[in-house]
């Protein structure tokens, strides 16, 4: 070409096809060699990303044969300051003194300081500054970060202006200081300017000297001093260029031959390349007073095309730029592949030929029946409607199996390194991303991946732990925390711990009722009263008590310690052995956390904190030396702690600061993308969207396009006079992400999958798509001839998503779009009248019994009391303690209750009541010490108003106690009682408790004592017992009368005592009732009765050996709620009717009790989900066979366990 023999000048490539523009970068490379072999040839990629794409794209363009070698790619701003050394030598080297993160320290010295004396009297500032003083909660902490804040902020605006307004900043610099807003009517904008802005600058220049804007003014002008000649300079990539920066190139191009490749949606001359020089400037002035007319706001530029008329300004501002200058452009070559028309082409590749021709007729299409089929099939542009980031996830999986599984338009295969996934805010998708694409960088799978532009926190578990312990001191310091951080490797190491004492300190931890807080001064910090319980000091106290004194085998049971400073503590039973030194471990972690919340108040030197820092990061982290990437994260941390001291000395300062101050600064470091990230380093690239990111990828996939979230908004608080006074050539972020948008359409090349949340999960409300998404699909629309508030037409480029990603639809074949490459779901929908959820439980089947088999009696109480946890975590080794919510309080009791797991009334009755009883009075005084001083009781007034109500249920057992025989003077002695009982071939053993031995009526007697608590003023009512209370105690009581029976000696009575209240206790009465008629019969009524007692004991034990491989349909409060009526009828006739009323015919209904409704937990969601797992979707709904199949073992079960008196005589 004529251009490339020029050695002087502008010379521009142009192409929509980001690799199209290697061709002639190929060819003039070639032809522009530098006269020294060795010589490097240099070109400026525009960005990292694209650097490390051209890199390996030149590579596969010289092909095997040819190499890709000595090439000099640099980015533009160290382009910039090499080529400033080279030519102005020292006077380059002071730039970094205004770089933002040393800037910023210059302005913070000024900030606390006498700012008025400086001309900065802008009321705004010195209000800021001193609210943080005021504000109630703040102090100095929020006021040191308030100061700081804004110094960082001021110092960004400035780095700004450095590129884009180099004449603001001199003209300050000479006094100016109502250069830009003149007579400007708004007031806060020439405050701003003339009270803030202008004299600080000023001032900062009188002591910092020439910055980046001076340089590059006098580089300029050496440039225009240097004799023509020197080797070709290639731009490549570049969408954007600073003013300053083009400005730069065009000086160097008087002198030598620039090349810049630029990558243009639009074949056309819509940037203003090809129009003479006076139209140039006459569409400059149309732009800019467009941008004068918005006044910092969005405005609508007119083009032939919509989408380049919403998307485009950014990039039609540099066109517009590259074409302004004086005659300096040799020439504008287009390539030749964005002139040829294509034929055939699908959704995308219309949309991109419409745009690049400038012609939206080219997207137009009808939607009538034949062609409406292959445009639903049409995958090569897809918009995607979900509930959730995961969902879009889901989708995303399967929109990229079934990429992977076909071709792109050539026929070429699409592997997952053509693939890349943008989202505008990455970081909320990473912890996702492992859940449904595995974890990143491993090779195996389909769909291997790598994360880019992933925050340093998220890198590595040191950082993660690193940024908990820097919050700690702004948090309450809770129990889950401390378990968290002992959790860490790095600090399991440094205290010496291992998995085992990991576990076994969160087990004390949780024994020990720890909530929050160091110490009572600590609590204090936060307005609440300064007491010792429930914090971390007072359960060391009782972990150490109970490692020195305690000896008790139960906690209700071991004396309280008292201190001679007057503490009373209640020792934690449970710490002796070597495991006891795990306590030292947790001490040292405490100290340090003490440490650092001490810290926390401190204002220091950023010198002496930085070494603080380093002694606190050593005494809590040790790495293992052979885990490479531990050391490299111990090194990055330790590097962040040493810039609180580099950064302001390389502006000269040594400052005060805060801890609070110190901590965002490392936060700042923790948050921010590492400045060498991971790119295109092979499989599918997770990444964020980044201005000029945009490279070719055969499938481009954007998540997160929602409204609000897309296109990004900046902040400047009001201080950017930037943002107000716009020029063509300046950047902002709405504008950058409306034009990365645009590229991102452009460099796909088969697939453009783009989704958003369309639909709110817990309300079910539509949701908007982002705008430039949604100015997409009213283009679309447009298109087709559809009206954008057209609802009723079924849009083939756009797809709602089901909530759940096993819904039905992506398996019946009814929608092609719709569809999943989960085997697991596919099989769930093997059969339409199939379940939702396929339940664990299968009536059908059947289960021998093992002989010999010795079954614990505790394994059949779990299984009548929770059938579903005992068969999945026991019998299935199916656990769910990870859903559970058994994590460590994080705050003490504070309700005028106990939880309900602690039984406390029977716990007292049992230990502290039925021993002293009738002699010593209830209620004592006050609570027993293993209630006042071992965290069950809330504090204060609650506690007290707890103990009164659980006392109150004590004394009425103890008045249902005072009715029995044998307790009219003293509770007889209680106790446990083995058992080994055979039962059809097998052996059940195990303890009954509370088994209460005396003499009635001159022979003995056995009572089965049961508590079951109660509301405060009444006891439960036997008809309030169910499946889970009644057949442990007939199970007890059955196997005691065989085990009694069998052991010979004097054969004891045996009374089951459950202490309920009223006198209708019919099931109890008809047990002891049998009991009777036992003793009363000879050795044939005995043995006949003890048989039969054997039977139903067998029958009971088969139901559970039967149950552990073929479940029957058996939830004890269903259950018990689908028989319970018919048991216990509002009216009865008489006692005895009891299983006569059972076999009367009635309508099964268990209401609420396995799915409750308004808010209520049924037992099908009792957690942490056994049941639910067990069932699956099952609803037991009226009429369902599953319900009559629950009725019928209930009633079943209820007769097992039940005696009929009548029946017996008979017998």
């Amino acid at each position: 070409m004529e251009g490339e023999r020029q050695t002087t000048g502008l010379l521009i490539y142009r192409a929509s096809r980001l690799e199209k523009l290697l061709d002639p970068l190929v060819q003039l490379l070639a032809v522009t060699q530098p006269d020294n072999v060795l010589a490097p040839q240099t070109i400026i990629a525009a960005h990292p990303g694209m650097r490390h794409w051209l890199n390996g794209a030149l590579a596969r363009k010289y092909g095997a044969g040819g190499i890709a070698a000595n090439l000099d790619i640099l980015l533009p701003s160290p382009w910039i300051d090499r080529l400033a050394r080279q030519q102005l030598g020292q006077r380059a080297v002071s730039l970094p003194r205004y770089q933002r993160q040393h800037l910023r320290w210059s302005i913070h010295e000024v900030l606390g300081g006498d700012v008025a004396a400086l001309g900065i009297s802008d009321a705004r500032i010195a209000s800021y500054l001193r609210a943080g003083g005021t504000h109630p909660s703040g102090g100095v902490a929020d006021q040191a970060r308030r100061r700081f804040q804004l110094a960082d902020r001021l110092a960004r605006i400035y780095s700004q202006y450095l590129v884009y307004r180099p004449d603001w900043l001199r003209g300050w610099e000479r006094g100016h200081f109502s250069l830009v807003t003149g007579n400007a009517a708004e007031a806060v904008l020439a405050s701003t300017e003339q009270r803030l802005l202008a004299p600080l600058w000023k001032h900062l220049h009188d002591k910092l000297g020439a910055h980046r804007g001076d340089v590059v003014g006098d580089l300029i002008e050496q440039l225009g001093r240097v004799e023509a000649g020197g080797e070709a300079l290639h731009v490549f990539g570049v969408s954007h260029l600073a003013p300053s920066e083009l400005a730069v190139l065009r000086a160097v191009a008087r002198h030598r031959l620039v090349a810049l490749y630029v990558p243009d949606p639009c074949r056309e001359y819509w940037g203003g390349l090809g129009r003479t020089l006076p139209a140039l400037r006459l569409q400059g002035a149309e732009e800019q007073a467009r941008l004068d007319a918005a006044e910092g706001n969005d405005y609508w530029a007119d083009q032939a095309h919509p989408l380049l008329a919403s998307w485009g300004r950014m990039g039609q501002h540099f066109i517009m730029e590259l074409a302004a200058g004086e005659g300096d452009v040799l020439s504008d070559v287009r390539h030749r592949e964005d002139e040829q028309a294509l034929h055939g082409m699908n959704r995308l590749q219309r949309v991109q030929q419409g745009i690049r021709a400038l012609d939206p007729s080219l997207m137009q299409v009808r939607l009538d029946t034949p062609i409406d089929r292959a445009a639903r099939a049409d995958a090569s542009l897809r918009v995607h409607s979900c509930h959730t980031r995961l969902r879009e996830l889901e989708v995303l999986r399967d929109q990229l199996l079934d990429a992977i599984a076909g071709t792109d338009a050539d026929g070429q295969p699409i592997r997952p390194a053509d693939i890349v996934v943008m989202a505008p805010d990455i970081q909320a998708y990473v912890p996702l991303i492992p859940a449904v694409f595995g974890v990143a960088g491993h090779a195996g799978g389909l769909l291997p991946y790598q994360l880019a532009d992933v925050a340093v926190s998220r890198s590595h578990s040191l950082f993660g732990a690193f940024r908990k312990l820097l919050d700690l001191p702004g948090t309450r310091v809770t129990a889950p925390e401390v378990v968290d951080l002992l959790a860490v490797p790095e600090i399991c190491r440094r205290l010496g711990l291992d998995a085992a004492g990991v576990d076994e300190l969160a087990e004390w931890l949780k024994a020990s009722r720890v909530a929050w807080a160091l110490d009572p001064a600590f609590r204090a910090r936060f307005g609440v009263p300064p007491i010792a319980e429930h914090t971390f000091g007072w359960a060391m106290d009782r972990m150490l008590a109970g490692y020195l004194m305690a000896d008790a085998a139960e906690a209700e049971r071991q004396p309280s310690v008292h201190l001679p400073d007057g503490t009373e503590l209640a020792p934690l039973t449970g710490i002796h052995g070597p495991a006891a030194g795990y306590l030292g471990a947790l001490d040292h972690l405490l100290q340090e956390v003490q440490a650092l919340c001490d810290l926390s108040a401190e204002t220091r030197l950023a010198s002496n904190w930085a070494s603080e820092l380093e002694r606190r990061f050593e005494a809590l982290f040790r790495i293992d030396p052979m885990d490479r990437a531990a050391r490299d994260a111990q090194a990055m941390v330790l590097g962040f702690i040493r810039t609180i001291t580099s950064e302001p000395t390389a502006a000269g300062e040594d400052p005060l600061l805060h801890f609070s101050v110190v901590r965002d600064l490392l936060v700042e470091r923790l948050s921010a993308v590492p400045e060498q990230q991971r790119f295109l380093m092979g499989g599918i690239t997770f990444c964020g969207m980044v201005p000029q990111r945009a490279i070719p990828f055969k499938v481009v996939a954007v998540l997160g396009l929602n409204d609000g979230d897309f296109p990004r908004s900046g902040s400047d608080a009001g201080l950017d006079l930037m943002a107000r006074y716009r020029r063509l050539g300046d950047r902002d972020v709405r504008s950058d992400d409306r034009y990365l948008f645009l590229e991102t359409l452009m460099s796909a090349r088969a697939r453009l999958h783009l989704s958003y949340i369309g639909e709110g999960v817990k309300d079910g409300k539509p949701r908007n798509p982002a705008p430039p998404l949604a100015e997409l699909l009213a283009v679309l629309d447009a298109a087709a001839g559809l009206r954008p508030d057209d609802d009723e037409v079924d849009r083939p480029w756009l797809l709602r998503h089901p909530l759940q990603p096993f819904d039905s639809r992506y398996f019946d074949g009814g929608d092609g779009r719709l569809f999943s490459y989960n085997a697991l779901f596919a099989g769930m929908h093997g059969r339409g009248d199939q379940a939702d959820v396929a339940p664990f439980l299968d009536p059908g089947g059947a289960a021998g019994i093992d002989p010999g088999a010795t079954i614990a009696l505790r394994e059949l109480h779990a299984y009548y009391r929770d059938p579903a946890r005992q068969l999945l975590e026991h019998r299935m080794q199916v656990s769910l303690d990870a859903l559970a919510d058994d994590r460590l309080p994080q705050d003490e009791p504070i309700e005028a209750r106990f939880a309900a797991l602690d039984t406390v009334a029977r716990k007292l009755f049992f230990n502290d009541a039925l021993p002293g009883w009738p002699h010593a009075a209830w209620p004592p005084a006050t609570a027993p010490d293993w209630l006042r001083l071992g965290g069950v009781m809330p504090p204060g007034r609650a506690g007290q108003q707890a103990w009164q109500q659980e006392s109150a249920v004590v004394g009425l057992l103890l008045q249902e106690v005072a009715k029995l025989p044998g307790f009219e003077h003293a509770a007889p002695a209680g106790g446990s009682c083995g058992i080994d009982v055979p039962i059809g071939g097998c052996r059940v053993t195990g303890q009954v408790t509370h088994v209460h031995r005396s003499s009635i009526d001159g022979g003995e007697c056995w009572q089965l004592l049961r508590v079951f608590g109660g509301n405060g003023d009444r006891l439960k009512k036997e008809a309030e017992l169910g499946f889970r209370e009644r057949v442990p105690m007939f199970l007890d009581w059955a196997l005691l009368r065989l085990h009694s029976a069998r052991a010979g000696g004097t054969l004891p009575a045996l009374r089951l005592r459950p202490l309920l209240d009223g006198d209708e206790r019919p099931w109890q009465d008809g047990i002891n009732d049998w009991d009777a008629r036992f003793m009363a019969a000879d050795d044939a009524g005995r043995a006949a009765r003890l048989g039969e007692l054997e039977r139903r004991l067998q029958q009971l034990l088969g139901w559970w050996i039967e149950a552990q491989s073929a479940p029957r349909w058996y939830f004890p409060k269903s259950a018990w709620a689908a028989i319970s009526e018919r048991i216990y009828p509002k009216k009865r006739s008489s006692r005895s009717s009891d299983v006569e009323a059972a076999d009367e015919p009635a309508q099964i209904d268990i209401g609420s009790s396995w799915i409750a409704g308004h808010g209520g937990v049924g037992e099908r969601d009792y957690a942490p989900g056994y049941s639910h797992l067990l069932a699956g979707e099952v609803d037991f709904a009226q009429g369902s066979a599953e319900l009559a199949a629950l009725a019928e073992f209930a009633l079943t079960l209820y007769r097992c366990i039940s005696f009929d008196a009548s029946a017996e005589v008979s017998a």
